[in-house]
């Protein structure tokens, strides 16, 4: 047979001359398999070419659309796997559950319904099954059809991916595979409320087929053409409405949390999802909400590597009795992010029904203990002879693992003569020590490079203290600068920390470690770095330094009086001279450059 293909008309395609035209093109590989050939050939049915032209628009058009379709299916069909063989259940979507149940009434009932019995015996038996069916699926009891529904619905999520287990039913004990789910679950009951509606309509359309009635869909989801709704008024998912948290709105100078926080509050977001899944925010109930916050209080704060990567349904089967619990403030901060995540949520949303969102993350904080057991400290003059005399750092210029090298020498020398927070000091690179225009040296505490504060005042230019240059600090940065040639180099390159957690947190753990040491022997639990904090404050109150002078060597706000607020605040050089007016109770003479 000859043929000519059209090359000036893709697709076109014309058998003999003076024959019709064909269309004639390839299916994607990527959507073969689901199209049942690899090639379209159908016919026009004309000779002319024009028409032909015409024809061959249109249908590439509406096989383009099905090829579409096939794809969008198929990407949905693949999502739908791979979260039922995860048992992420919990993530699957109303959506979803409508098209499996949609997919069961049309594999199931309609080819039944296209195949009715001729013998009148047989229909009429039919007849009789199909309406004992039907009025035992529409009792109001559940019983009635609550196993028969289950064993449909576990069938069905089987063969859509979810993982089997294998029980022993009967009583000759036979092994049956049946789902490895929850069937308590909300979601699971919605399936199983939708795998019923299918049966109803499939037992009706069966009874019309039977005895020759039209068939009208009582329930629209099962009408012919009808989809599953795609746009579904839901709440947001607990991870869509943190990203939106953490993502701020987007306009110049809104507010969004700092790295840090974020990072504290994708813990609990993950923790939660681990535990109940990634539900919608109307479906946190208190029950949920209480049940997450009786796991975290049964979960130790720092954990050995091979329980810290556990989900948290593993982790609570676990033998943690060795390890300290979390302190009540650390668990009620989390409560407090998921709050606050929450509520953004209620507030971005245009749904109406967004205000009766719960959020029951307020109603289970814990009652923290507010006696002097969780307040932090300061050194006693005592205890700073400890660390700064007596100390093998600093007494006797050991230097320890895990204490980050030269950090453990400089870090608790830089905390006492400045006020910073660990986290502040932790980050600071070679170019962040600056000199100012008067001559002064200072510490740039703000966000360039990556760096986070913990406050919009918390950004600052702080002096250095002439105890601090004594002592070689200033030698010390120029000595980071020289060896990396790097004016951005860390100042501590060896302070790190495990993924997701702050830089500094690894070598807070050291410290404390370090002050409640045979060497050392602080052995109070309220004593910790954050002291050198307390420390400073009382240093600057014993110098007679005015409130808003140590307010803006510490980062703290500046009260509530509308004249602080005006100004660019005080001068480096101010700031200085107040500083030296400082004398810290211990003699660190010996620790001064080129003492020996």
């Amino acid at each position: 047979m000859s043929g000519e293909l059209m090359p000036k008309d893709a697709y076109l395609y014309r058998r003999g001359k003076g024959g019709n035209y064909y269309l004639n093109m390839r299916v994607p590989t990527d959507i073969v398999a689901a199209y049942g050939s690899d090639k379209v050939f159908v016919s026009l049915g004309t000779r002319n070419r024009d028409e032909a032209r015409r024809l061959r628009n249109l249908r590439v058009a509406e096989i383009q659309a099905q090829f579409d379709e096939m794809r969008r299916a198929d990407k949905a069909k693949l999502g739908l796997q791979g979260k039922l063989a995860s048992q992420a259940f919990s993530r699957v979507s109303q959506a979803e559950l409508e098209r499996m149940a949609v997919g069961y009434f049309k594999d199931v009932f309609e080819p039944l319904a296209a195949d009715p019995p001729t013998d009148e015996v047989d229909k009429s038996e039919l007849i009789d099954e199909w309406a004992e069916t039907l009025a035992r699926l529409q009792d109001k009891d559940k019983e009635q059809w609550a196993d028969s529904v289950q064993g449909t619905a576990d069938h069905i999520l089987m063969q859509a991916g979810l993982p089997r287990k294998f029980e022993k039913v009967g009583v000759i004990q036979r092994v049956l595979p049946t789902a490895d789910i929850d069937r308590t679950s909300n979601q699971y009951r919605q399936f199983t409320r939708l795998v019923r509606r299918a049966a109803i309509e499939g037992s009706r359309l069966a009874l019309c087929e039977l005895n020759g009635q039209p068939f009208i869909p009582v329930d629209p989801l099962f009408a012919p053409g009808c989809r599953p709704s795609t746009q579904e008024q839901h709440s947001p998912r607990l991870s869509e409405a943190l990203a939106s948290w953490r993502d701020g709105s987007g306009a110049r100078g809104s507010k969004r949390p700092r790295e840090l926080t974020a990072k504290e509050a994708g813990n609990a977001v993950r923790q939660f999802i681990e535990l109940h899944g990634d539900l919608h925010i109307e479906e946190l109930t208190k029950r949920r909400v209480k049940e997450f916050s009786d796991a975290l209080v049964r979960i130790p704060a720092h954990l050995p590597t091979r329980f810290a990567k556990l989900a948290v349904p593993e982790l609570l089967k676990q033998d943690l009795s060795a390890y300290p619990l979390r302190a009540a403030g650390t668990i009620n901060k989390s409560f407090q992010l998921l709050s606050a995540i929450i509520e953004t949520a209620k507030k971005e949303s245009h749904l109406e029904e967004a205000a009766g969102w719960p959020n029951h993350y307020r109603s289970v904080q814990i009652g923290a203990d507010s006696t002097a057991e969780e307040r932090r400290l300061p050194f006693s003059s005592d205890e700073l002879r400890m660390i700064f005399v007596t100390g093998p750092v600093h007494g006797s210029d050991q230097r320890f693992r895990g204490g980050g090298g030269e950090a453990q020498f400089w870090l608790p020398l830089l905390a006492l003569f400045t006020g910073a927070r660990l986290a502040e000091l932790a980050q600071l690179r070679a170019c962040d020590i600056k000199i100012d225009g008067s001559g002064a040296a200072y510490l740039d505490i703000g966000t360039s490079g990556g760096r986070s504060v913990k406050t919009r005042t918390s950004i600052r230019k702080l002096p250095i203290h002439s105890e601090l240059r004594r002592i070689g600090f200033l030698e010390y940065v120029a000595s980071v600068r020289a060896i990396s040639g790097n004016e951005s180099a860390d100042l501590w390159p060896e302070v790190r920390s495990a993924e997701g957690r702050a830089r500094s947190a690894a070598f807070s753990q050291w410290f404390n470690g370090y002050l409640r040491s045979k060497t050392v022997r602080i052995c109070d639990p309220r004593k910790v770095f954050h002291s050198f904090r307390h420390q400073f404050k009382d240093m600057c109150r014993d110098a007679g330094l005015s409130e808003d002078v140590h307010d803006a060597l510490t980062g703290h706000g500046a009260g509530s009086t509308v004249g602080r607020k005006y100004g660019s605040g005080h001068s480096v050089s101010r700031l200085a001279s107040e500083l030296d007016k400082i004398v810290a109770p211990v003699d660190l003479s010996h620790l001064y450059s080129g003492a020996t």
